[in-house]
């Protein structure tokens, strides 16, 4: 970034897109989807969110930013929102200072995405910074595993996060790239399954085919265009 060129974090904004438990005709909890608003168009702003995960400066101006959205978005109706955090975050104090005194805890779920920290001071052979993590979950905040067997959410993180966390998210998008679709179906029912078992919530993201969507147990929570497309939150 130029000396003197101005920082767009004013020009982030999130969408929302509905998390839906298929025992219930409509959903009040969606995931939170960062964007940046520019000539009409709305897009992930890759480049602008590497530079805020890797200056703490920058992340600090966008930690400010959001916050107000947020505060925003809460007193303005009583949905659940989830927000995605990179591991890298917990190693930036304004990250835990803006989770400690946020006052909207009870409808804010933090989901940890995949991602591997730039930098980072925990214990070398810690995937991820369990203790920081443990002190959010004691916030008062549900956690989640987001893109699971992507990054660093394997099973190992999802064993040492055990009594931490409450939720598992799996991408199908994922699967579907790489396998065949009969071996990512049985892939996608077997993780699930193991994921029940461990008493979390499923949430399955990116399904869009109705014969699929079908052959699910309804206990799995669904989360794609089929069901609803990311809008704006006004």
């Amino acid at each position: 970034m130029k000396s003197g060129t101005p920082f767009p974090i004013k020009d982030l904004i999130f969408f929302k897109q509905g998390i839906y438990n298929l025992h219930e005709s409509e959903t009040h909890e969606y995931e939170l989807l960062l964007r940046c608003e520019a000539e009409g168009l709305c897009a992930f702003p890759s480049q602008l969110f590497y530079k805020i995960m890797t200056d703490e400066r920058i992340h600090k101006l966008y930690i400010d930013h959001i916050e107000e959205l947020l505060n925003d978005y809460f007193e303005q109706d009583q949905n659940i929102y989830c927000l995605n955090l990179d591991y890298q975050e917990l190693f930036y104090e304004e990250t835990l200072v803006f989770l400690k005194k946020f006052k909207y805890k009870d409808r804010l779920k933090i989901e940890f995405t995949e991602r591997i920290p730039v930098r980072r001071n925990n214990a070398y052979e810690e995937l991820v910074p369990v203790n920081i993590i443990k002190a959010v979950k004691q916030m008062g905040y549900s956690i989640a595993l987001d893109d699971f067997l992507s990054g660093v959410n394997t099973f190992e993180t999802l064993y040492a996060l055990d009594e931490l966390i409450s939720r598992v998210k799996i991408s199908w998008v994922g699967f579907k790239r790489i396998l065949p679709s009969k071996e990512a179906h049985k892939l996608l029912f077997s993780l699930a399954h193991i994921i029940s078992e461990l008493g979390k919530e499923v949430v399955i993201e990116g399904v869009e085919e109705q014969g699929l969507l079908d052959s699910f147990p309804k206990e799995w929570k669904q989360q794609s265009y089929y069901y609803e497309l990311p809008r704006k939150i006004k």
